[in-house]
């Protein structure tokens, strides 16, 4: 027979590791790993229709690109560049209101009808300039602007499960790269034109 002395010792121990399992089981991580999981899931599952940022930021970027070919009509030096403001101001004009008409019956898609702040700086630093300053800056931007917008719009295809919505994406896709092409189109014609001086 043990002593008492023991056998309080081993029923000390025996509670003391009973309470450490219980610890352990209470720390395990189970319940507070499994919410970020779920969140995450609705997350990558939410559709392109439920993403109220996208529609914004696709009315903006129309929205920029029907203000800055504007200006462009105004100050460029080449016909050249005047010609694609034109066509720009037309098409993106066109497309912001084809989507208006797309998310018209989503309540929870608000699109603005006003360029932002950042926006409407870039247009306002493209009114400063003139003559080749102007027509190589508004090159850059149109370039820079429309390889964002593949980007945007490339994730966006993915989530979209309106065929409507899809159509018009691929359509933006399409032009976007039409007009990076005319534009690098352009910019060999110059090199071109500047090597036979």
């Amino acid at each position: 027979m043990r002593a008492p002395e023991y056998m309080f010792f081993d029923k000390v121990l025996a509670t003391l590791f009973g309470l450490l399992f219980l610890l352990m089981l209470g720390c395990d991580g189970t319940a507070t790993d499994s919410e970020p999981t779920e969140m995450i899931s609705i997350t990558e599952t939410r559709t392109l229709e439920e993403d109220p940022a996208f529609w914004d930021y696709a009315a903006s970027s129309n929205l920029l690109q029907v203000e800055a070919g504007k200006v462009a009509m105004e100050q460029a030096q080449t016909e050249q560049i005047r010609a694609m403001a034109q066509k720009a101001i037309q098409y993106h004009g066109d497309a912001l209101k084809e989507l208006q008409r797309l998310t018209a019956k989503q309540k929870n898609i608000q699109l603005p009808d006003t360029l932002g702040g950042a926006d409407w700086g870039l247009v306002q630093d493209l009114k400063l300039l003139e003559g080749e300053e102007f027509d190589a800056r508004y090159r850059d931007f149109v370039i820079s602007t429309h390889k964002a917008q593949l980007s945007r719009y490339k994730e966006a295809i993915l989530k979209a499960d309106d065929q409507h919505i899809r159509g018009w994406l691929m359509q933006m896709r399409s032009h976007l790269r039409e007009e990076i092409n005319e534009l690098a189109r352009l910019d060999t014609t110059a090199v071109t034109a500047e090597e036979q001086l």
